[in-house]
């Protein structure tokens, strides 16, 4: 199993290093498919400018999840299940139709 890499500070240059202030643009990414809860994940990216290097780069600065039984995940709980359509067949009937 693959590691997870640490989660880098998205306001740090990666070329030099220094803390970045500028936003130039920001918009938002929503995933096209939900996670097991049915809670849909959206980002909100930007465009970051060093002040020192002039250097730009793309980084994502929020991530927020919303929809679905949201509030039962954020306390640590699973979702109530959903009661299915119960199908009931009689193995009887099956073989006297023959």
């Amino acid at each position: 199993m693959a590691r997870r890499k640490k989660q880098r500070d998205p306001y740090v240059c990666p070329s030099c290093g220094a803390r970045a202030g500028e936003v130039e643009k920001t918009w938002t990414l929503v995933s096209p498919l939900p996670d097991k809860y049915g809670r849909i994940t959206i980002t909100v990216m930007a465009v970051l400018s060093c002040r020192e290097c002039g250097y730009s780069w793309k980084a994502p600065i929020k991530k927020m999840k919303t929809g679905g039984d949201e509030e039962a995940a954020s306390r640590g709980e699973e979702p109530p299940k959903r009661p299915g359509q119960v199908i009931e067949l009689d193995l009887d009937e099956i073989l006297g139709e023959e």
